[in-house]
């Protein structure tokens, strides 16, 4: 898993990339969603558009950074996942617990509602 860190508008937007299947990149998650609660930034916007793939343990990254960041008042979303994706989180009922958005823009602007 590669990932970047922009800050747009009034959020910041995590891009992941490749293949999401928790290990060693579990902990490299949990240390960059930490650093930005730190720094105060609480509003993620995690976008999935060039991910590949994603099994359980993948999704138990994103569970652990939702539940850290909710810990802070703070709140993630999701967008741009591919149906494969969108599948698996229907599928485990994360649908449900993570806002996923088609676009960006549209994860970005949800902040401001």
């Amino acid at each position: 898993m590669n990932y970047s860190i922009d800050e747009r508008y009034n959020c910041v937007v995590i891009e992941l990339k490749g293949k999401i299947m928790g290990g060693p990149d579990a902990d490299v998650f949990r240390d960059a969603i930490h650093k930005l609660i730190e720094e105060g930034k609480k509003d993620i916007v995690i976008d999935l558009e060039k991910v590949k793939f994603m099994n359980s343990s993948g999704l138990g990254i994103l569970i652990g950074g939702l539940k850290t960041v909710r810990e802070s008042d703070g709140d993630i979303k999701l967008c741009n996942a591919d149906k494969k994706i969108s599948s698996l989180l229907m599928v485990s009922q994360l649908n449900r617990v993570f806002d996923h958005y088609l676009s960006l823009d549209e994860a970005i602007a949800a902040f401001d509602e």
